[in-house]
Parts: C-alpha cells; sequence; structure tokens
C-alpha cells in the first residue's frame, strides 16, 4: 500500500528552492556585486543540504527495512542516483571542452576527474559538476546501510545501532578535520556530514517508538552534538550546528504529517516539486549560469539584479520540473523494466 509522506515532500522541495536560491549569484554576477549571503543568512545558506541529508537518512531507514537483501537496495540507490549523475556530468564535460568561455567545471577535466565524477566516487576538492559534491556522501552512506544489511534484516534494535554508528562516525569526522594525511576516501566515511544521515535515520526510528524511547533517541543525538561540538575541529563546529538545525526543522516538520499530506493545491505543488527536487538539485547549476553568462553580455543594470535573481530562480525551477518528467522519469521506467531490482516505491518516498 502507498504511504502518503506530503512532509517529506515538502521539505524535499523546500531545500532544493534554499540551494538554488543561494546559487542565484550566478545569475548576477556580471550585472551586480551582490550577494544573497548576507547578514543572519550567510551563516544558514546552503542550509537545504544539510535537510537533504537528513531527509536521505529519514528515507533510507523506510526503504531499508523493506529492502530483500543488500543487493537489492544498492541497486536501486544505484539505479536512482548515478544514470542521472553520469547523463549531467557528461553534459557539464561537454561545455567545458566546448569553449573557456563557458567553462561550468571548477578545474580541468581528467580521466580520472571523470569517472569519478560521473560514478559519484569520492574525490578532492569538487567534482565536474559542483554541486554533485553531496552524491559522494549520499553513496558512500547507502554502502554503510547496504553492508548492515549483508549482516542480515534490520530489526528495530539494529535499525537504532546503525543509527547510532553512522551518527558516531560523524563524531569522528568532526574530530579528524580536513588535514592533508586524512585520506579522501576516511575523510567521507568518517564526515560530519554523517551525523545529517545518522540524525535522520534515528529520527525514523523514533517515529516508530514509544515515548521513553523517543526520548532516549533524543538524548543521543543532543550527546552526539555536544560531543562533536567538544571534540570537532574549529572548521567543524558551524557544520554541527547547521546539521542539528536542519534536523530540528526536519523533526519539525515530520509532526506536521496530517496538514501537510492533505490533498491542497499548495501541498500538490509542493509534492511536485519535491518529486523533481533531484533533477532541479542537478540541472539548477546549468541554468544559472548561463543566465548570469547572458545577462553580462546583454549589459543589463544593476537596478534590475533582484528581477534577474527572481526570474532565473523561477526558470530554473520550471527546467527542473521539465526535466523531471522528461528525461528522470522516463529513464528510471526503464531502469526499472530493463534491470532486475525492488518494487517501485511509494511516489513520497522515492530520494
Amino acid at each position: 500500500m502507498s504511504e502518503r509522506r506530503g512532509e517529506i515532500q515538502w521539505l524535499r522541495a523546500v531545500a532544493a528552492l534554499e540551494v538554488v536560491v543561494v546559487h542565484s549569484d550566478l545569475a548576477t554576477k556580471h550585472i551586480a556585486p551582490g550577494s544573497v549571503l548576507q547578514g543572519w543568512y550567510a551563516s544558514l545558506g546552503g542550509l537545504g543540504v544539510e535537510v537533504f541529508f537528513v531527509v536521505s537518512g529519514f528515507i533510507m531507514c523506510m526503504v531499508a527495512s523493506r529492502a530483500p537483501g543488500a543487493g537489492s537496495f544498492m541497486l536501486g540507490r544505484i539505479r536512482r542516483v548515478i544514470p542521472l549523475c553520469l547523463l549531467f556530468t557528461a553534459v557539464a564535460a561537454l561545455i567545458h571542452g566546448l569553449s573557456a568561455r563557458h567553462l561550468i567545471a571548477p578545474a580541468e577535466i581528467t580521466l580520472d576527474s571523470l569517472v569519478r565524477s560521473g560514478l559519484a566516487l569520492p574525490q578532492w576538492p569538487f567534482p565536474i559538476l559542483g554541486p554533485t559534491w553531496t552524491l559522494e556522501h549520499e553513496m558512500i552512506f547507502y554502502e554503510i546501510v547496504a553492508l548492515a544489511l549483508l549482516l542480515g534484516a534490520l530489526t528495530r534494535p539494529t535499525k537504532l545501532a546503525l543509527g547510532i554508528l553512522v551518527a558516531a562516525l560523524g563524531c569522528v569526522g568532526a574530530w579528524l578535520g580536513p588535514h592533508p594525511e586524512v585520506g579522501v576516501w576516511t575523510a567521507h566515511v568518517a564526515s560530519p556530514y554523517m551525523l545529517a544521515f545518522g540524525f535522520g535515520w534515528l529520527l525514523r526510528c523514533a517515529e516508530e517508538s514509544a515515548l521513553p524511547g523517543r526520548l532516549a533517541i533524543g538524548a543521543v543525538c543532543a550527546a552526539a552534538v555536544l560531543l562533536s561540538l567538544a571534540a570537532g575541529e574549529p572548521w567543524s563546529l558551524r557544520l554541527v550546528l547547521r546539521i542539528s538545525l536542519a534536523t530540528l526543522l526536519c523533526a519539525i516538520v515530520l509532526s506536521a504529517r496530517r496538514p501537510l499530506s492533505a490533498e491542497t493545491p499548495l501541498n500538490r505543488l509542493a509534492w511536485r516539486l519535491g518529486d523533481a527536487s533531484f533533477s532541479l538539485y542537478l540541472t539548477h547549476w546549468f541554468v544559472l549560469s548561463a543566465s548570469g553568462k547572458l545577462a553580462g553580455i546583454l549589459a543589463i543594470p544593476p537596478a534590475l539584479a533582484l528581477g534577474v535573481r527572481l526570474g532565473v530562480i523561477l526558470l530554473a525551477v520550471v527546467i527542473g520540473l521539465a526535466a523531471y518528467r522528461m528525461i528522470e522519469m522516463p529513464l528510471e521506467r526503464f531502469l526499472r523494466g530493463g534491470l532486475p531490482g525492488r518494487k517501485p516505491l511509494p511516489q513520497v518516498a522515492r530520494t
């Protein structure tokens, strides 16, 4: 039976929009020096990434519980992430190779960076299509869950233990810091971002528990935050606080399940955007970058910068929705029909 989780779709929609807003400076940088990251928002800009990670942890706790095995689970995750990552990485590489004026990659492309970027493998510093750095952390988290599934079915105690383990990896990452001697794989496996995945996973465990269990899980999360802040490197303190804020926000929104799952026009719009959030995340960089270059060529006056920013954000949303309908959905239907794997997930549990 399909399970309507409208509040999850709201979180995904808002997270995707927030990332687009933060990156909208790409659309105005050639006509106005101002940045959206000003004042109080300077410390919170990009919080959508942490929200995505918390939501991913929550959804994977549901998905992994229903998975028949590690192979099926991992195949579903690869099928969900890698084909689109490969496609849009190839587009970015093509643009990079056509003309330096249309540069979209942060550095010169090599075979190693092309393979790592397309397959979402850990690398320094950024992949060819910048925003896909988050997929490197996602895939590591999926691999940890798959390893747990290899050890047996996920019961309530083992799910709780896995959530604590993932959060503990985040604490270790906060302590290690981004030092040169820390290898790229170690820095991804033991990354502060694992706190977000672990907290999301534990939010789902709390949802399945009675009040005493929820209080205990809350205490575990609070202890992980305090430990990370106490033992963490200075660079990680802000990140740990952002993850804590994202987790709190997700917990609040998850508690509003009934009103956010009601059949209303606004909710339906948010659900559609939540469905398309992955396509929006992968395509928005192209839209914003191209629009910014065009605005500079047209010499649009700085007074129109705000209008340009808002218009391009709307354009990015429209193109993200179109990419979902015209690329992501057909590709997923093809892969589900042509490859073995799990049954289709409920619409709002897709990630």
